[in-house]
């Protein structure tokens, strides 16, 4: 059942205590039941049943065994174990139990039965007591009980019949919430769903009902349900804020989403998948959306990749069939043709039952083989279209991806055949371009007036490539379009047909340019020199040479595409196109790696006074060109005046850009951060701001600048999540947090960086190891041992060979040291002094001391002597050589060499390193008991004060004055020892000694008032 179920805890402890009460004899039988009512009282379920069971086992025949049974099923209930106690409480209603006993043992029943979901057996033992007692105050749950049986049967009239009678009954009743929510759901089901709705809404807002949270859920469904988006979204909000913790947030997380995509606020919708890509349950449905509707903005490789790598995830997915398609979808679009066929073949391969995208996926494949070219699998797959998919309203698309098919081929007479029926069928915008695929097919034809007339309503499209396509089409498709290929026969046919004028030299200048965009360069060669020939000195002459260098140029046709700009940067030639032969000189000398030559034909560009665009082009290319050569000073001069004179150009921020690196290559730090700030300020959507910002910060670090080169950071983190440096700048934003003992923000950027999981991807440079190691450094310095000791093994077990590999064995070990595992920190340990032989490694020290501190935890006070003694002359200058001394102390102590410990220990309290640091106070405290154990209570009783005084720490202060006490009880000072535990009382009342103390105090009071002999 799925409705919040309620069990009536301890409904009769009160008889147990009456029961117990009136049988407290002392017999055996007496005792056992006392004992297991004792346990059914302070609600220790478990033992209760264990004890009522031994004592029906022992005593089947007390007067007791009625009230046993029924407590032994009340136990087990409790229990859950349902079925059990259900019949216990059957076998105590046929042991003829008292009546009062008699009705809840059938109450209870019934109630085991409806937990454990046996309806029948819960509807029979719920009617029963119903028609025994109808008018107990516990048939509220029985009437609402049977309603939720009925609603389970789908008996809608039943339930509401149920409980309507269970509101009436008990308007004031624990159930009335339960009841309103199984009306809701009747509603619900019965699509009366405004009336759901103010059920849902009045269950929701009662504060504390603990069918609020439902409530609230189911009528956010009931919302969406009814196409009331908005408020669905609204009604689902709590499940983000005060219900967040509830396991209704995923799904609730996830039907606002829905309800976004429904008002086609997609960005909105992408926030709510966001938040639960990780949920178990619903992470792969919401990563499915993510990608839709990445895929529906028409951010190919970013919905294709989210596709790829959810399908991947999650291959058994319900969603994995649509999950797949999309992304074969996403990859055509992409144009990756090959992976988007991957893609659909899987869909198409896998026909099991739910899978609805079949006829999706081969219409993909239809369209992926026009794509490709590949006009046998666009025959084979529309084949296999029609005979399983005849019916299916993708049909059309596929007949039009055919059709299109066999016009690449020029089999016009078949592609007419198709096309013909779906221009008569069709409308709109797609009957427009169905018509524009049909006049090239009658082109193909050679049925002109056909084509024509077909084309005519075409020109009015309000699609600017349709339209455009038409117009290329009609008048021999147009030049200006560059559908060069197209171009040519009506040019050739237009030439052909003799025209008179500079329609001549117009028409045989665009023939000449198709000819050289579609590779026919010796046909473009010919004819350019033909029209050199027959019409020198033409004002169209400069245009098409100028064309015709540009296209050549770009067809890799670099000597004759030299010679043309050579032509047009003769003196004599305008001026415009004088500077256009200049700069594609130029730039064909760049290319062509012949940086000398290119930067002299930039400056003899710059020299004719160039427009603003162009001379800030030609300026800014120089400068690349002289950077190249290594002529840095030269380069930046070019640069400035670009920044300085042409601050309106496109090419102004590239220039910054280009000026900034160059000056911060040179370390020129103060005018780099210069260019970079300006750069971000003027350009806040500048292509690389990333980068932009990330150099800045670096440039500011260089100045010592730390504050703002980490709000930099913080920025570029923040506003750049997929920048290739975004895990560095979070990282280093970390590392901060950590060095300023800001835990929970070091470690919340910690994760951010290894969520993205950068491993071996472009621009890791060993972030993530180190990220790796910096998460286990801050559960260290929380002393979150266990936490520290698995993030080193996780960083471990993914860089065995990284270079933070000792680092991160010698963290684990110093984990497993502080959580007091001593032997196996020293095995760890010593595996890592053996690794770390010979390349004295900073911490080879710190090892030691560990090594040392383990054996003395272990009681071997000899081993560990014999490192620690060691530790001072093999590394003079250690930072916790007051440590070393302290495990001297120790060790010289257990050979009851006090002189020599207390100097050890001595030396731990002197050093500057040690003073005043818990291991000082811990040293003294030894000082004190050596002079105790050797019998010297005045010496022990300064040095135990001496701590009290000099130290704060109040647990070792604590036992310091009660170990002075005892030096003043030794030396029979009874008043100054009650002192002592006085003081420690009241000063340490939370100590281990204070109970210790309260005793002795009474003892020191006494003897101090004893008169002395």
């Amino acid at each position: 059942m799925s409705v919040t179920r309620w069990i009536q805890r301890g409904l009769p402890l009160g008889l147990v205590v009456a029961l117990a009460a009136a049988s407290a004899q002392a017999d055996e039988a007496s005792d056992q039941y006392a004992v297991a009512a004792g346990h059914y009282r302070a609600q220790r379920w478990q033992l209760a049943a264990e004890e009522f069971q031994a004592f029906l086992d022992k005593f089947p025949n007390d007067a007791n065994r009625n009230p046993s049974l029924f407590f032994l099923g009340e136990a087990l209930l409790q229990l859950e174990n349902y079925a059990e106690a259900r019949r216990r409480f059957h076998e105590c209603l046929a042991s003829g139990t008292e009546e009062r006993f008699a009705k809840l043992a059938l109450f209870r029943a019934g109630e085991a039965a409806y937990l454990a979901d046996t309806s029948d057996l819960a509807k029979a033992d719920l009617q029963s007591f119903h028609e025994k007692y109808p008018a107990d105050e516990l048939n509220a749950f029985v009437l609402s009980y049977l309603g939720e049986i009925a609603l389970a049967a789908k008996d809608l009239a039943t339930a509401e019949k149920l409980f309507q009678q269970c509101l009436q009954q008990f308007p004031e009743g624990k159930m009335q919430d339960d009841c309103r929510f199984g009306l809701a759901r009747i509603r619900e089901k019965q699509e009366r769903r405004e009336e759901a709705e103010r059920l849902y809404l009045a269950i929701a807002g009662k504060t504390g009902s603990r069918l609020a949270e439902d409530a609230q859920f189911r009528l956010g469904a009931v919302q969406y349900a009814g196409g009331k988006y908005a408020d669905a979204v609204k009604t689902f909000e709590p499940f983000d804020s005060r219900l967040a913790a509830s396991p209704r947030r995923p799904t609730a997380m996830l039907g606002s989403g829905w309800a976004m995509v429904k008002l086609d606020r997609l960005d909105e919708a992408r926030k709510y998948f966001e938040k639960i890509v990780s949920d178990p349950k619903l992470g792969t449905e919401a990563r499915y959306w993510l990608g839709w509707i990445l895929k529906t903005q028409d951010q190919w490789d970013a919905a294709s990749k989210m596709l790829l790598e959810t399908a991947q995830a999650d291959p058994k997915h319900p969603l994995a069939p649509a999950i797949r398609f999309h992304a074969g979808d996403a990859l055509l679009r992409a144009g990756k043709t090959a992976a988007a066929l991957e893609q659909f073949n899987w869909v198409a391969d896998h026909a099991e039952a739910g899978n609805e995208w079949i006829d999706d996926a081969v219409r993909g494949k239809v369209q992926a083989g026009l794509l490709a070219k590949d006009h046998a699998s666009v025959d084979r797959d529309a084949a296999v279209f029609q005979t399983r998919f005849a019916g299916s309203p993708l049909r059309a698309d596929v007949e039009r991806f055919r059709a299109q098919s066999l016009l690449d081929r020029k089999d016009f007479a078949r592609a007419v055949e198709i096309l013909e029926p779906l221009v008569k069928a069709g409308g709109g915008e797609r009957g427009l371009e169905e018509r524009y695929l049909l006049s090239l097919a009658y082109e193909g034809l050679k049925r002109y007036d056909e084509a024509r007339a077909t084309l005519a309503p075409v020109l009015a499209s309000a699609d600017p490539r349709l339209k455009a396509d038409s117009q290329l089409a009609q008048a021999s498709l147009l030049l200006a379009s560059q559908r060069f290929s197209e171009a040519i026969a009506p040019l050739e046919s237009f030439l052909g047909g003799g025209p008179q004028g500079d329609a001549v030299v117009k028409g045989m200048g665009q023939l000449a340019i198709c000819y050289a965009r579609t590779g026919q360069l010796d046909r473009a060669k010919k004819l350019y020199v033909e029209i050199i020939a027959k019409h020198p000195g033409h004002d169209l002459l400069a245009p098409t040479t100028e064309q015709l260098a540009e296209a050549a140029y770009d067809a890799g046709e670099r000597d004759w595409a030299d010679k043309l700009f050579a032509w047009l940067a003769a003196d004599g030639q305008p001026p415009e196109y004088h500077r256009k032969g200049l700069s594609g000189m130029a730039w064909s000398q760049f290319k062509a790696g012949k940086l000398e030559e290119s930067a002299a034909t930039f400056a003899r560009l710059l020299e004719t006074d160039p427009s603003p665009e162009l001379a800030a082009e030609a300026a800014l290319v120089r400068a690349q060109v002289l950077e190249q050569l290594k002529r840095p000073d030269a380069a930046l001069a070019m640069f400035d005046l670009v920044i300085e004179k042409y601050s309106g150009s496109d090419r102004y921020p590239q220039a910054l850009w280009a000026a900034a690196k160059l000056r911060d290559d040179l370390e020129q730090d103060r005018q780099a951060a210069d260019l970079y700030e300006r750069l971000a300020k003027e350009f806040p959507q500048f292509a690389e701001l990333d980068a932009v910002l990330y150099r800045w910060a670096w440039a500011l670090a260089d100045l010592g600048q730390t504050e703002p080169f980490h709000a930099l950071l913080k920025r570029l983190s923040t506003e750049f999540p997929e920048s290739r440096v975004w895990a560095d700048a979070t990282f280093r934003l970390a590392q901060r947090a950590y060095s300023a003992t800001q835990y929970g923000e070091a470690t919340d950027l910690v994760k951010a960086v290894l969520d993205r999981k950068t491993a071996g991807a472009a621009g890791d440079n060993g972030i993530r190891e180190n990220a790796l190691y910096l998460r286990a450094q801050i559960a260290a310095a929380e002393e979150k041992w266990a936490e520290a000791q698995g993030h080193f093994d996780a960083m471990v077990k993914e860089y065995p060979d990284g270079p933070l590999r000792l680092l991160a064995d010698y963290g684990r070990a110093e984990a497993v040291f502080r959580q007091g595992r001593y032997e196996e920190a020293r095995l760890a340990f010593e595996q890592l002094a053996g690794k770390a032989q010979g390349r004295q490694e900073p911490w080879e020290a710190a090892v030691q001391l560990r090594l040392a501190q383990t054996l003395c935890h272990e009681n071997k006070w000899n081993e560990a002597y014999e490192i620690a003694s060691k530790i001072e002359s093999q590394n003079p200058g250690f930072a916790e050589q007051f440590e070393a001394d302290y495990v001297i102390g120790r060790c010289l102590a257990s050979r009851a060499d006090f002189d020599g410990a207390r100097a050890a220990y001595r030396k731990v309290i002197k050093s500057p390193q040690g003073e005043k640091t818990e291991t000082a106070a811990k040293a003294q405290l030894m000082i004190a008991e050596s002079y105790f154990h050797q019998e010297n209570y005045a010496a022990a009783l300064r040095e135990f004060l001496r701590l009290e005084i000099l130290y704060a720490y109040p647990d070792l202060q604590a036992a310091a004055v009660m170990q002075a006490a005892q030096c003043h009880e030794s030396l029979g000072e009874w008043t100054q020892a009650a002192e002592l535990y006085d003081r420690l009382i009241k000063t340490y009342p939370k100590s281990e000694f204070t109970a210790r103390a309260d005793e002795r105090l009474k003892a020191a009071r006494q003897r101090a008032q004893k008169p002395t002999s």
